[in-house]
């Protein structure tokens, strides 16, 4: 029986969320999400099947006032769920499902925000037992950012974009440099994201906050910045990954956010 993948005292939550797991799979409602009321009919079978209420003429569908609403089909979610359950990596479900490593990741993370609303005794577990390690692709990925940050703000000598000498002189503490030989001043992140993104003393304590799944508003308190500043850096750092090739972990980052919101 899968129940006996989560602790005793767990299953009743367990059998409740596997419930609603099968009920949006099959599209099945019973009431209005909006009035409650049980008098409705279906206009529409596809994509989704769709529905009106007659007391309050609302349209609405089995995943309305969800996070899986725009996630067909829904059917991928059970077996997301038990394979995370499992330690079954992001990467052999999406071989397994036949969909993108962005599509499971964000998948799991509609799942953790509907659990955290709905069932936070197995959100805390599945989220704080189960996820406490990032998978290894993750795990590569996220020392990858934090070596090049390191070697970034630590360089010295940058070769000169202009004449290729590198008797060049860093300026400031960014990656910013002056060139001895031409005389030129050069920024090598002119054309990044990170160009607009201040206090580098603050940027790996940034990234080990988002990564680790910590929200905006605690990053804020932390870092003594305003939320829609971490706003904008979240934004900026996750097209940064993508720009190094570590994809997987900008599409952690990006939907951590969402789970937190």
């Amino acid at each position: 029986m899968i129940y006996e993948l989560a602790p005793a005292e767990l299953h009743d939550e367990f059998k409740a969320f596997h419930h609603n797991l099968e009920k949006i799979a099959s599209q099945h409602v019973e009431v209005c999400p909006f009035c409650k009321n049980t008098k409705f009919y279906k206009v529409r079978s596809k994509p989704t099947k769709t529905y009106r209420c007659k007391a309050c003429h609302k349209y609405f569908t089995a995943s309305t006032n969800t996070p899986f609403r725009r996630l067909v089909p829904f059917n991928e979610l059970e077996v997301i769920f038990i394979s995370r359950i499992k330690n079954i990596s992001y990467n052999n479900i999406a071989k397994q499902l036949d969909i993108s490593l962005a599509k499971v990741i964000r998948r799991e993370c509609a799942i953790i925000n509907y659990l955290k609303n709905n069932y936070p005794s197995l959100h805390n577990w599945y989220t704080h037992k189960k996820q406490t390690t990032l998978i290894p692709t993750l795990e590569q990925q996220y020392k990858i950012i934090k070596d090049k940050v390191t070697n970034l703000l630590g360089e010295q000598n940058q070769t000169c974009i202009y004449c290729g000498s590198n008797e060049t002189t860093k300026v400031g503490n960014r990656a910013c440099y002056r060139c001895r030989c031409c005389r030129h001043s050069f920024n090598i992140l002119r054309d990044t994201s990170l160009n607009h993104i201040p206090k580098p003393e603050l940027w790996l304590q940034f990234i080990d906050l988002i990564v680790s799944g910590t929200n905006n508003l605690q990053i804020a308190k932390t870092l003594n910045l305003h939320n829609d500043t971490v706003r904008k850096w979240r934004s900026n750092w996750c097209k940064m990954m993508k720009y190094w090739h570590c994809d997987a972990l900008a599409i952690w980052c990006k939907y951590k956010e969402e789970d937190n919101n």
